[in-house]
């Protein structure tokens, strides 16, 4: 993150126009500089193109646009989100390609991990890619958004008396959620 740091520098540009650029608030930005949270693929590419132009200032229409083989990607999952996990178009953080094997997968998106209850299976930063109202298989990982908009990423162990089992591995535990306390469930089919 220094090279961009001392790019950005060079060139008059602020942290406020990188948050337009990729779209994100002044605290996402903050935990990119402050090394909490790492500079995706897809945005590093945007982020090089913006530093090698000859503009002084990022975009600012706020408009993204899908290509080919691009998925939304929304919020953030994590036993410790920041906020609900809302799946809707005021949540959309960008497009990123698709991953193989959500080819044929109608709705696919993808969500940005930001725990380490996972860990170290996925990291913060890291992205999941999702089939969408997809229930698992037995030791499939899997998002749990629950009816308060609590978004889960958890390992799927069982379904039994009304109830799912799920599984953390940081620290190791089970997770217990009642079916009727679950908005939807989406299984993992892909990470970067």
């Amino acid at each position: 993150m220094s090279m961009i740091a001392a790019r950005m520098e060079a060139q008059g540009k602020s942290k406020a126009d990188l948050g337009r650029l990729l779209g994100l608030d002044s605290s996402q930005v903050n935990r990119i500089f402050n090394g909490r949270r790492r500079v995706q693929y897809h945005e590093r590419l945007k982020i090089d193109e913006w530093l090698s132009s000859t503009g002084q200032s990022a975009p600012t229409t706020g408009v993204v646009v899908a290509g080919p083989n691009m998925i939304p990607l929304y919020g953030y999952v994590g036993a410790a989100s920041e906020g609900r996990l809302t799946l809707a178009e005021q949540n959309l953080r960008g497009y990123v390609q698709m991953h193989p094997a959500q080819q044929h997968i109608r709705d696919a998106f993808a969500l940005e991990v930001n725990d380490i209850s996972m860990s170290p299976r996925y990291e913060p930063g890291e992205m999941v890619y999702l089939a969408p109202n997809r229930w698992p298989q037995r030791d499939q990982d899997c998002v749990v958004v629950t009816h308060e908009g609590e978004g889960l990423l958890k390992r799927f162990v069982r379904r039994e008396n009304g109830n799912i089992v799920l599984f953390q591995l940081n620290p190791p535990q089970e997770i217990v959620k009642a079916i009727d306390d679950i908005d939807t469930i989406h299984t993992v089919v892909g990470r970067n």
